[in-house]
């Protein structure tokens, strides 16, 4: 199995835990190389970090969520 699948592997982990806390150090094993190291693949392959995938991921269903729901319940 190659890195870029690997990295689709970790993507569809992300998907699947978005309203949960992601451990990034859980995500470099998904890869099977350290955490400093897969920081900086994701960066290098995705332009932008991990973090901000997350973070940018998670507000953008929170942003689809508040089409059809309440500001409270999107918050909770």
């Amino acid at each position: 199995m190659n890195v870029f699948s690997k990295l689709n592997e970790v993507i569809d982990y992300i998907e699947h835990h978005l309203d949960e806390d992601i451990d990034i150090g859980l995500l470099s094993k998904m890869v099977g190389i350290n955490e400093d190291t897969f920081k900086r693949f994701f960066n290098l392959i995705c332009d932008f970090s991990i973090t901000d995938y997350i973070k940018q991921r998670r507000l953008t269903v929170a942003t689809e969520d508040l089409k059809t729901d309440t500001v409270l319940n999107v918050a909770v």
